[in-house]
C-alpha cells in the first residue's frame, strides 16, 4: 500500500510540472476536524494530492489510536495541516512546525514542498507527533509506526538478533537511555524496543508519567539491577531466536541461526568430544568417526536436533536440514569417510546456494 501510495503520489507531482494553468489552494479536513490537507492543486484535478495524503494521514492516525488505546474525537480546530506544494522543485523535505495559537492549542503544520518524492517515514513521524504530543521522544514514535507494518517488524527483530548473536547489541541499560530516531538498519533498535514496550502494554503508561532510559529498562525488565536487566533482554532474545518469526519464510538470520548449530557438543557435561575440545565441527569429525563413540554418540543426538532449527521456516530449509540430518545418522553409524565426505559436501552446497540468493535479495537484486 506504500508503494502504491508514493507511485500515486509521484505521478500527481509530475501532472502538477507540467500543468499550464495556474493552481489553487484547497483544503480538505478529516471526519473528526484533526486533519487538514492543503493542496496547490492543478485545477484540472478534481482530486489532486489532497485526498491521498488525506488517507494516508488518517491511517496512520487510526494505527497510533489502536496502538495507544486512544480514541478519535471530534475537535473544533485541527491539529495537524499538512501543505502539500504543487512539486515544481526537487527540494524533498518535510518540514515540520509546531506552533500555538492565541488560545493556546497547539497545531502542527507540515510542508512538503514537493509530496510525490516526500519521505514517508519522516511524514509519518510528523503526523505522530501531531497526534501524540510532546511526551514521547522521536524514537517511540517511530519505533511504533515501525510494529504496525508486519514484513518491517519481522526485519528490525532479525538485525536485532544478528547484532545480538554476534555480541555486537549495546548492554541492555545503555541501549534504552541512547536510543534515537534512526536511518536504514539502524532504524532497527527504535523499532524492536517498540515492539517490547507495546507487548509490556506500556504505552499509555509511559504517556502519564515522565521517565527516562533507566525507568524504561526497570519497566520492560521488572528488574532494577543492570545486570539482570541484560540478563532479562538476552532472555528475551533467546526465546526470539527459536521462535519462528515468518511462518514459511527463511532470511539471512534464520540461516544464520540454522548454521550456528551445525558442530557436535559433547552429549556428557565436562568430558570433552575431540580433540581436546568440547565441540567439533562436522567435516574435522569425519576423521575420527571410526574410534570416537561418544563423538558418533554426539552426531546421533543432533541428528535428532536438527530438523528442529528448520520447522516452520519454508521446505528449501526443511531440505537442507534433511541433508544434513543423512549425514549425521551415517557419521553415527560409522559409514565410510567418503560417503561422510560425499553427504556433507551435498548439504554444504545447498546451504551456501540459499545463503547466496538471500545475499542477492538482501542486496535489493531480488
Amino acid at each position: 500500500m506504500t508503494a502504491a501510495f508514493s507511485a500515486a503520489l509521484a505521478a500527481l507531482a509530475v501532472a502538477a510540472a507540467r500543468a499550464d494553468l495556474p493552481v489553487v489552494p484547497k483544503a480538505v479536513t478529516s471526519s473528526d476536524g484533526f486533519i487538514r490537507v492543503v493542496a496547490n492543486d492543478d485545477p484540472r484535478d478534481e482530486m489532486g494530492f489532497r485526498i491521498p495524503i488525506l488517507t494516508f494521514a488518517g491511517k496512520t492516525v487510526d494505527a497510533l489510536a489502536k496502538a495507544f488505546d486512544f480514541k478519535r474525537e471530534r475537535v473544533r480546530e485541527p491539529g495537524l495541516v499538512i501543505y502539500a506544494m504543487d512539486g515544481r522543485t526537487n527540494d524533498t523535505r518535510v518540514i515540520v512546525r509546531t506552533e500555538t495559537r492565541k488560545n493556546g492549542s497547539n497545531v502542527v503544520k507540515i510542508f512538503l514542498p514537493s509530496p510525490g518524492y516526500s519521505d514517508l517515514d519522516e511524514l509519518r513521524t510528523g503526523i505522530a507527533r501531531s497526534f501524540l504530543g510532546p511526551e514521547f521522544p522521536d524514537w517511540v514514535l517511530q519505533g511504533v509506526l515501525r510494529c504496525e507494518d508486519d514484513v518491517t517488524r519481522r526485519n528490525d527483530e532479525r538485525f536485532v538478533l544478528g547484532l545480538w548473536s554476534s555480541a555486537r547489541l549495546p548492554f541492555f541499560p545503555a541501549l534504552c537511555t541512547d536510543l534515537r530516531v534512526g536511518k536504514g538498519p539502524a532504524a532497527a533498535l527504535p523499532g524492536y524496543v517498540a515492539g517490547w514496550i507495546r507487548e509490556k502494554k506500556l504505552l499509555r503508561k509511559l504517556a502519564n508519567e515522565k521517565w527516562d532510559g533507566q525507568r524504561l529498562a526497570e519497566l520492560l525488565t521488572g528488574e532494577n539491577d543492570p545486570v539482570m536487566q541484560d540478563r532479562a533482554s538476552d532472555e528475551r532474545l533467546a526465546r526470539l531466536a527459536r521462535s519462528v518469526l515468518e511462518p514459511g519464510e527463511c532470511g539471512l538470520w534464520e540461516l544464520d541461526f540454522f548454521s550456528s548449530r551445525l558442530s557436535l557438543r559433547s552429549p556428557v557435561f565436562a568430558l570433552k568430544i575431540a580433540r581436546g575440545d568440547f565441540s567439533c565441527p562436522f567435516r574435522d569429525a569425519i576423521a575420527e568417526n571410526g574410534t570416537n563413540l561418544l563423538l558418533r554418540a554426539a552426531a546421533f543426538l543432533k541428528a535428532r536436533e536438527v530438523p528442529l532449527y528448520a520447522l516452520g521456516r519454508g521446505d528449501e530449509l526443511k531440505g537442507i536440514a534433511e541433508d544434513y540430518t543423512r549425514f549425521l545418522f551415517s557419521l553415527a553409524g560409522g559409514e565410510p569417510a567418503d560417503k561422510l565426505v560425499a553427504l556433507l559436501d551435498s548439504a554444504d552446497s545447498r546451504l551456501e546456494k540459499a545463503y547466496e540468493k538471500r545475499r542477492k535479495d538482501h542486496n535489493g537484486q531480488r
